[in-house]
């Protein structure tokens, strides 16, 4: 313990040992601020507006049906807000939810970096053919997962993209509540 203080004692003399010197400026002109260069591309942890906008323009690229936000905004209020991005497209007649749009879907996430980590747990083939695909991807800190469920005609079914902070989930015990909106 005393140590310690020692320690933080004899910082705090040179911090002001340092202030009061004037690091230099003792001439009185201020020293010029040394520029921060900006973050290399494709490095540092996701911002939850830089995860939006990659799966808003996926989806706008696909035409994919709008959002149904009261679902979405369910899976984004107040606990999981920072952590989560959900989006939830039902097709209809004007905006069709199909395989051909969630495979434009995905194909939009991985032209914007998202890497294919694997079959989420709700993928589904039968016979060679699949039913209902989900695919899970992986980018700098962030899960996303990417799902069609077909309906009962051609060009209804749901779309549905979710991703969330993995330390921001972990770090509030939110994740098997994300996993499992339901229960």
């Amino acid at each position: 313990m005393q140590g310690k203080r020692r320690a933080v004692s004899a910082a705090l003399a040179v911090m002001v040992a340092l202030g009061l010197a004037g690091c230099g400026a003792g001439d009185g002109a201020e020293a010029a601020p040394t520029p921060v260069p900006p973050r290399p591309a494709g490095t540092g942890p996701l911002t939850e507006d830089v995860v939006r906008a990659d799966v808003e323009g996926a989806l706008k690229a696909a035409a994919a049906p709008p959002d149904a936000r009261e679902f979405s905004e369910s899976m984004e209020k107040d606990e999981l807000r920072g952590c989560a991005v959900y989006y939830k497209g039902f097709g209809d007649q004007e905006y069709p939810a199909d395989l051909a749009r969630y495979e434009a879907v995905t194909k939009g996430l991985r032209e914007r970096a998202w890497r294919f980590a694997r079959k989420g747990n709700g993928h589904e083939e039968q016979g060679g053919e699949v039913l209902r695909p989900q695919e899970v991807f992986k980018q700098r800190g962030w899960t996303l997962s990417a799902e069609f469920q077909p309906g009962a005609d051609e060009g209804v079914g749901t779309l549905t993209v979710a991703a969330y902070d993995d330390v921001c989930m972990e770090r509030t015990g939110l994740m098997d509540k994300f996993r499992n909106p339901g229960a």
